[in-house]
């Protein structure tokens, strides 16, 4: 069982207020980008990566590919309008049997470490249906100018990447979606559509996704 990698890389990052996307500013001298895709190259368990870039990118991406040596990238796609689109473009791109892992995890996340990815695929290889989370430790409440509801913390989760999926899931998810226009916030959700239970891996490395200038500050004290 092969575990190839999507790395969705095409945003332009709107809430970040950058002349760049965010996935190509640098952290002590090396992009984002290249950070997440080194943690990638250094998973034991991880055997093909593809990037999905916007196509005003893409001679920059395979330039990085060359530069760090990123030998299990294996080809750049382009990207498309939404994140569900870049996936697809990566996903109809592979030739993995329908029982090889495909693993999406965003290119803003460069703080996972190599030894939680291979626990993941690990527990991805058992259950087929996987997404990195962790629990909420805070009280939640909804409404919109008061308060509605408290939520059972207990039963609440703060959803990540990795999201990890058997290619056969994953596909039938995909072309459900299409068929419906349906467009959901991330791999889970459509696999959610088709009835496929998903199961949560509680993720124990901080996995920060860099959305706000402050993440950006966070994610280079760690790095």
């Amino acid at each position: 069982m092969k575990t190839f990698v999507i790395i969705p890389a095409a945003g332009i990052g709107k809430r970040f207020n950058s002349t760049l996307p965010k996935q190509f500013l640098k952290i002590n001298g090396i992009e984002i980008l290249v950070h997440t895709l080194l943690r990638f190259q250094k998973s034991k368990l991880v055997y093909e990566i593809v990037v999905a870039v916007n196509k005003n990118f893409f001679g920059k991406t395979e330039r990085l590919v060359k530069k760090y040596n990123l030998s299990k990238v294996s080809k750049i796609v382009l990207g498309g309008e939404e994140r569900q689109h870049s996936v697809y473009s990566a996903l109809t791109s592979l030739n993995p049997n329908i029982n090889d892992l495909i693993c999406v995890h965003d290119a803003v996340r460069p703080l996972i470490k190599p030894s939680e990815i291979d626990e993941l695929i690990e527990f991805a290889q058992k259950k087929k249906s996987v997404i990195a989370a962790k629990r909420a430790v805070d009280t939640i409440k909804t409404g919109d100018k008061f308060v509605e509801a408290t939520l059972d913390r207990n039963k609440i989760w703060l959803v990540q990447t990795p999201q990890i999926f058997s290619y056969k899931i994953l596909k039938r998810a995909f072309e459900k979606a299409m068929e419906d226009n349906f467009l959901g916030t991330d791999e889970a959700s459509l696999v959610e559509r088709i009835g496929v239970k998903v199961y949560f891996y509680q993720i124990k490395s901080d996995n920060r996704k860099i959305t706000l200038k402050e993440d950006f500050e966070f994610a280079r004290h760690f790095i």
